[in-house]
């Protein structure tokens, strides 16, 4: 067992492999929330919705707070309720 094999557990050729994937390979970052207006912990109170307009947002947004389920939660329960209705 070589010295590398002992540290990471895994071969030459593994090392090497991973090595040269990460080098090559780039890190694609996801958007920047904070640009997006959302506060650094509270990601999970937002849906990454774009094509929603802004009053459909708020509403859904004061609805959470007010029934305290999520943005989720609400969008589901609008459904059922079209669902129920037969639309």
């Amino acid at each position: 067992m070589t010295e590398i094999e002992k540290e990471t557990g895994m071969t030459d050729a593994e090392c090497e492999y991973w090595s040269d994937f990460i080098t090559n390979n780039p890190v694609q970052l996801g958007p920047d929330l904070v640009q997006m207006g959302i506060k650094p912990g509270f990601a999970q109170h937002y849906l990454p919705l774009k094509e929603l307009d802004n009053d459909v947002m708020e509403y859904l947004r004061k609805q959470a707070t007010t029934f305290h389920k999520s943005q989720i939660q609400i969008i589901n329960d609008l459904v059922r309720e079209k669902l129920a209705v037969g639309v």
